[in-house]
């Protein structure tokens, strides 16, 4: 690949789940379909086993159902190969075959993730039962992992405030009275405040389980936003970032959660990246865009297109949870917006977040 690369996050969200049918005989899987359209299940079928293989790696399935006979690769050779894909190690296999197992194929086979088999001609109203108990534990699977996400968010944007309040809570402890630890004093209710706002609105997302971030549009300047954002860093890491603004940078959103978006922005960069971080803030025409700008290494472009999805994380990236910038992509889509990355040897790399004015 050439050192310079670029994504842009999908903010349509995830694809409904579906079962994956992998059988050579095209008249097979028509029969498949008919039996289990009543369940208004989406049902993805190819007669290929690499182009199984493929599928199953671009999106999840509730489960899949896989002939055991097959010229090019057979049941056993193709189940081994999902087992090697991130995306479908977990997936329930069902295998579709014309003659009984024996104990000893049924035991290697539940080694390797089979869940079941069922014997061909296939039982419509057995196939059904078991493609309805697989999707209905898919779903709730999805509900228990939405609900983790969330709190695992809620954990990893309270570290910010929380290091803000120690901080300024030992410049007070440290400082004489007067104005210095006037300062400081606020600097801690604020921190509480945000973090109370956040334990609110994050717990309350993490209890239904699903559903967009909820924000509270209000009016505001992004660029005076990004200054606060700078001035209230903990640490020393305010010194080495810069805000420049350009253009009308007033709109309706979310405060607090813009200030989630740009606080994830700034960490990331300072963490990864070298020298001086700029936060670049223009606004032209209906939209206002705020690019987070900083030297060093790129990030590797086999990253580049899950850098927004949970639990991401460089190799050698052991300091946090993988959740910074996938918040920032659900509060960019929560405000009809986009966030995108670019990212090479010789410019540095920049996270762009773009804003309608109004959503």
């Amino acid at each position: 690949m050439s050192p310079s690369a670029s994504a842009s996050a999908d903010t349509s969200g995830p694809m409904p789940a579906a079962v994956l049918a992998v059988d050579d005989y095209a008249v097979n899987l028509a029969a498949l379909s008919v039996i289990v359209e009543p369940l208004g299940i989406e049902l993805v079928t190819t007669t290929s086993a690499r182009e199984a293989i493929r599928l199953a790696g671009q999106r999840p399935f509730a489960a899949i159902l896989l002939d055991v006979v097959m010229p090019e690769m057979d049941g056993f050779e193709t189940l081994t190969a999902l087992r090697a894909i991130p995306a479908a190690r977990e997936t329930p296999v069902v295998l579709l075959t014309a003659h009984e197992l024996d104990p000893v194929a049924i035991g290697q086979l539940e080694g390797k993730g089979m869940v079941d088999y069922i014997l061909k001609p296939v039982a419509p109203v057995i196939l059904r039962s078991k493609v309805a108990a697989l999707g209905a534990l898919h779903r709730q699977r999805e509900e228990l992992a939405a609900k983790d996400r969330h709190i695992a968010m809620l954990a990893h944007d309270l570290q910010t405030p929380l290091a803000a309040i120690g901080v300024s809570a030992a410049l007070v402890l440290r400082s004489e009275a007067g104005a210095p630890a006037e300062a400081a004093a606020q600097r801690i209710i604020q921190g509480v405040d945000r973090m109370a706002d956040m334990i609110r609105d994050l717990t309350d997302f993490a209890r239904a389980g699903r559903g967009p971030i909820p924000v509270a549009p209000e009016p505001m300047d992004l660029g005076d936003l990004c200054r606060e954002a700078v001035r209230d860093f903990p640490g020393d890491g305010a010194s080495r970032l810069e805000v420049r603004t350009s253009g009308d940078l007033r709109g309706a959103w979310d405060r607090n959660r813009l200030n989630q978006a740009v606080a994830n922005l700034m960490t990331n960069a300072l963490r990864y990246g070298e020298g001086r971080v700029t936060l670049d803030v223009r606004g032209a025409g209906d939209q206002v865009e705020l690019s987070v700008h900083n030297r060093g290494a790129p990030i590797p472009a086999e990253l580049l297109p899950v850098i927004f999805h949970p639990f991401e994380r460089g190799t050698r990236d052991r300091a946090g949870l993988g959740l910074g910038l996938y918040i920032v992509h659900e509060i960019a889509k929560a405000h009809r917006g986009s966030v995108g990355v670019s990212s090479a040897a010789e410019d540095g790399t920049t996270f762009s977040l773009r804003l309608p004015r109004s959503m």
